[in-house]
């Protein structure tokens, strides 16, 4: 899937505005981290942490055509040739909270994340008091390469699809997402405001048990946390506590992301695809890729995230980097960023690696496959999820058969009842690679490397109806003579609209668009409440048509 050598290179763009300015030989619309971001449209990654991160300091951008390449090499080896991993830092005082309870609930969920050491060695390395590490610039050479950018406003869905989302190239979209309420209300003093006797997912245990949190004490853990690797909020139940969904009202999938295909799997069958994320300074995750080869869209309200990405191509061992980590070194994120990869880098100068800085209403795109990391390098907030659709489906539907067998079934039962086309390219596949699903196999036979997660969540038995899918995200794989899909199937419910009737795991409302359960739709529905007859006035109220 990787495009290698060629990812600096633009692919072809739409006319761009007059006002975007790029690097020589670049298309207007697209940069490369070059110094065009200094003129404050900022940049992208999975952390943050200087006031000019890429975005205004010429120190992070991107060699220019006229900069020798051995000058800037240099200028990447000089500062990580000499660095190395941090030793135990001297005992900082006791961080002291806001909140009486906050200490406790802060103990509780760091002792059930973390068995190998005691909640109060979190911060043993010091790196609360090590500010260069989160500041220190990317240095971009002929092994660092910026992350490719676009602004939203100089391309359209269809190019996006074309040349980047089928070409399977990572990059940021800048001004994707300005509109959203989520800008403003996602910044943790309205959070807290909102949501502070909410519990929260900040951790798992080593039995995979979630450890939930109060917002209000998180908030003040936030304000206050000195930790080396703290708490991530993760919320992966968006969909179905209706204390948490509201959330769900403060932001829309941009729409160079039009395509759901799992949507055509209920939502309690599914695997997870949607998480709302506060990453506190300093924390982040460890090189990985997504599950089951679905591609990602991760958008930032507030705060930056540095990234740093690797093609599908490249070693596990390597990119891992578990083979640089000495004796009594710890391999979370900031430790990865800080001394981990600079080694990799030094042993492997071959190897090529993405970098970049997200900031607020930056989109960034990680295709299927390929190995990514984060760091936070301010309190961050995001939100994204992870998607199949033409670009992807082939990836998707080889890995969700062997790796997801129930899945795999109601999805295809599915796709047979609703989408007849993408049926049959399964089943094309399915043949050409000589796969038999679970279903078309002796009873008892299993696939020899299948995993332990193919025989979890969903039952065979289950039977999906029309009112049970959620139709958006379906547009490319629905015929027209099956998308009354969701909502649409509620036929019985009068001639009134129904305002607030959550349908699908979008929390889209009928009738109108997305949004309309508000205040708005609250007094609609109070003022239809008025207007109908009382039962003790002599109707049933309920026998209305």
């Amino acid at each position: 899937m990787g495009f290698h050598d060629e990812l600096v290179e633009a692919p072809p763009l739409p006319p761009a505005s007059e006002s975007a300015v790029a690097p020589s030989g670049a298309p207007p619309a697209l940069r490369s981290g070059s110094k065009a971001l200094a003129s404050g449209s900022g940049e992208a990654g999975y952390s943050a942490g200087t006031s000019s991160p890429d975005g205004g300091s010429a120190s992070t951008a991107a060699p220019s055509p006229g900069r020798g390449a051995a000058s800037s090499a240099s200028a990447s080896r000089s500062p990580e040739a000499s660095r190395e991993a941090p030793t135990a830092a001297p005992r900082r005082p006791q961080v002291k909270y806001d909140r009486r309870r906050t200490a406790g609930e802060v103990h509780r969920c760091k002792k059930g994340k973390r068995s190998d050491i005691k909640p109060s060695e979190w911060d043993k390395f010091g790196y609360a008091g090590k500010e260069e590490v989160l500041q220190r610039p990317i240095e971009y050479d002929s092994q660092t390469v910026p992350i490719p950018r676009v602004k939203r406003k100089d391309i359209t869905p269809e190019w996006f699809l074309e040349e980047v989302a089928k070409k399977a190239q990572p990059i940021i979209v800048e001004d994707c997402c300005g509109d959203w309420p989520a800008m403003d209300r996602w910044n943790i003093d309205a959070l807290e405001e909102r949501f502070r006797q909410i519990a929260f997912k900040v951790a798992k245990d080593d039995k995979g048990k979630k450890l939930r949190m109060k917002f209000k004490y998180f908030a003040d853990y936030i304000r206050h946390q000195q930790d080396d690797n703290p708490l991530y909020l993760f919320e992966t139940n968006m969909d179905d506590n209706g204390y948490i969904r509201p959330l769900m009202d403060d932001y829309e999938v941009p729409d160079i992301f039009p395509h759901d295909w799992f949507s055509l799997v209920n939502q309690d069958s599914r695997p997870p695809f949607r998480w709302f994320c506060i990453g506190p300074k300093r924390s982040g995750t460890t090189v990985h890729i997504d599950p089951l080869g679905t591609a990602a869209w991760n958008a930032v309200t507030h705060g930056v995230k540095r990234w740093v990405l690797f093609e599908p191509k490249e070693d596990k061992r390597i990119v891992k980097g578990k083979d640089f980590l000495q004796k009594g070194e710890d391999d979370e994120a900031i430790m990865y960023f800080d001394f981990v990869l600079p080694r990799i880098k030094r042993a492997h100068p071959d190897l090529k690696v993405y970098e970049g800085l997200q900031k607020p209403g930056e989109v960034i795109f990680v295709p299927g496959d390929w190995w990514h990391a984060v760091l936070n390098l301010e309190d961050t907030v995001a939100v994204t999820q992870n998607y199949c659709g033409p670009d992807n489906f082939d990836l998707v539907w080889s890995k969700t058969r062997r790796e997801r067998e129930k899945v795999a079934y109601l999805w295809i039962r599915n796709m047979r009842r609703y989408a007849p086309e993408l049926y049959q390219r399964a089943l094309d596949m399915n043949k050409r690679d000589g796969f038999k699903m679970r279903h078309e196999r002796p009873v008892g036979e299993r696939l020899s490397d299948a995993s332990s997660s193919s025989s979890e969540s969903s039952s065979d038995s289950s039977s999906d109806e029309e009112a049970d899918l959620d139709p958006t995200g379906l547009e490319a794989a629905v015929p027209e003579s099956a998308k009354k899909l969701g909502a649409a199937r509620f036929t019985r419910q009068g001639k009134h609209p129904v305002f607030c009737l959550v349908t699908s795991a979008r929390n889209s409302t009928l009738p109108g668009p997305r949004g309309t359960s508000g205040p708005a739709a609250d007094a609609a529905s109070a003022q239809l409440l008025r207007k109908r007859p009382r039962s003790d006035e002599g109707e049933d109220a309920s026998n209305q048509p």
